[in-house]
């Protein structure tokens, strides 16, 4: 009773130390409408602060230019110092969108020279006319990491061809051919006009990519799954609970520029505050996973600890820590009932791959759980991996590369692959074909492009979940 008084006396001094708070990057005000509220305002974001019950506080930054939720936690009071962090976190995401231009504008050519006088010019226009617009140049090798951190990205007539295939890749920026009269004349307004007429509109339908599960799962609680995932520059939370008929009764998204470990304990003190009787939790994270230690991920203060007995010693429930391919590639074999042995390759930009593997249902993880860490492989390259994994072209080659040698191995029914880089399997399938058709006659390659890894990644891991506590039942 006196942690719940504490908690209440802190939660309230929150509040006023927020009202507050002088700044001159935003207005800080109660919502005239319901004082359980506060916002953080300016001409270009809106930062919420919401007090619920339970001392549950959540924090929310608005882009008001994009019309995008940049920021988003909960968490449960538990004390000041802990709080005041997470407010000060929110306060950094209003900074950075009020320091950062509107407009944001790649300009991509064979070597990024030309282009790069043209960016020039746009800045010096940009400047002058007192516009919130900015631009930069590269190269088309370049182009594919780049291009995620802005809002348009323009191809010079050269490589305007390209234009289909790198949209294809940069789904949430807008890819457009520079009119070519345009380009030889560098006539920056004529651009600038060019831009402000191209409207684009991209809806997303979460619920229509929801995956349903196939296979016999046998789930006699409910179990939380939670994912940690890095995308556009932005790390990510995804969580949902899944009850005893296999349905999700609850989800939601936390949005930071970092993670920490305290953020995943944010989400388990709210989630069981609401649903005290979860008792199986699972988690994927990106990085080796052995025996519930995490080692190589991301997530601050997750490295090199027993993270399942930390978790379970925390909240007395039971924990599963999984990679997060191998998540996924549970998740696949679960919401279809075709192949029971596959592999799930994953390539990112710019990074490297990873691979879950599945034989007869079941997931392999080999010694110090080191299957599927593919990035060890010792490949024959046509250059270095680093400017391999820049671009499709190279891409193709390295995903050619590691069929073929984990073929040689495993030779699994089909290969299964979420990449947006990967933009023509049929090329990749008939490489492997000739390269193995001239000893073993007849061979085929099956090869499966997917969309929409954290379904499959979520899926996994209410099937590893459920799979974990039938054991322990027994």
């Amino acid at each position: 009773m006196m942690d719940e008084f504490l908690k209440d006396i802190h939660t309230e001094i929150f509040y006023y130390w927020i009202l507050n708070q002088k700044n001159r990057l935003y207005r800080c005000f109660q919502d005239p409408d319901n004082h359980q509220i506060i916002i953080l305002e300016n001409e270009d974001s809106q930062g919420i602060i919401t007090f619920n019950k339970y001392n549950i506080i959540e924090l929310t930054v608005v882009n008001k230019i994009k019309h995008k939720t940049e920021f988003y936690l909960h968490f449960q009071m538990k004390n000041l110092h802990h709080a005041k962090h997470l407010f000060e976190e929110m306060v950094k995401t209003i900074k950075k969108i009020s320091t950062t231009p509107s407009t944001k504008i790649l300009l991509c050519c064979s070597g990024g020279l030309t282009t790069g006088y043209f960016a020039e010019k746009i800045n010096e226009i940009s400047r002058l006319l007192d516009l919130d617009i900015e631009a930069r140049a590269t190269r088309y090798l370049d182009v594919y990491e780049k291009g995620l951190n802005y809002d348009y990205v323009l191809l010079a007539p050269q490589i305007s061809y390209l234009c289909a295939n790198i949209q294809k890749v940069l789904k949430e920026q807008k890819v457009l051919k520079i009119p070519p009269k345009v380009f030889a004349k560098y006539d920056v307004l004529n651009l600038i006009r060019f831009i402000s007429n191209y409207n684009k509109t991209n809806i997303i339908n979460k619920d229509s990519d929801r995956l349903l599960i196939k296979r016999n799962v046998e789930l006699d609680t409910m179990i939380l799954c939670l994912s940690v995932y890095k995308n556009s520059g932005k790390v990510y939370i995804d969580y949902r609970i899944y009850d005893k008929n296999k349905k999700i009764i609850y989800q939601n998204e936390i949005i930071k520029q970092t993670i920490a470990i305290e953020d995943i304990y944010d989400v388990l003190d709210i989630v069981l505050v609401n649903y005290d009787k979860i008792e199986k939790i699972a988690i994927s994270l990106p990085g080796v996973v052995d025996s519930g230690k995490v080692v190589s991920t991301f997530v601050v203060n997750a490295n090199n600890i027993d993270l399942a007995k930390e978790l379970k010693r925390k909240y007395q429930k039971e924990f599963i820590i999984a990679n997060d391919i191998n998540a996924a590639a549970i998740g696949y074999y679960g919401v279809q009932d075709i192949y029971d042995s596959f592999c799930f390759l994953f390539q990112p930009i710019g990074l490297d791959a990873g691979l879950g593997t599945v034989i007869n249902g079941e997931l392999i993880q080999g010694n110090f759980h080191l299957a599927g860490e593919v990035k060890f492989l010792p490949l024959e390259l046509s250059e270095n991996k680093a400017e391999l994994n820049k671009t499709p072209e190279g891409i193709n080659e390295l995903v050619y590369k590691m069929i073929v040698t984990i073929s040689c191995i495993i030779a699994p029914e089909v290969f299964v692959i979420y990449s947006d880089m990967v933009n023509d399997v049929d090329l990749i399938k008939t490489k492997v074909e000739q390269r193995f058709n001239k000893d073993v006659a007849n061979f085929t390659v099956k090869i499966v492009k997917v969309e929409h890894l954290q379904e499959y990644i979520l899926a996994g891991l209410m099937i590893l979940g459920a799979r974990d506590y039938n054991k322990q039942k027994l």
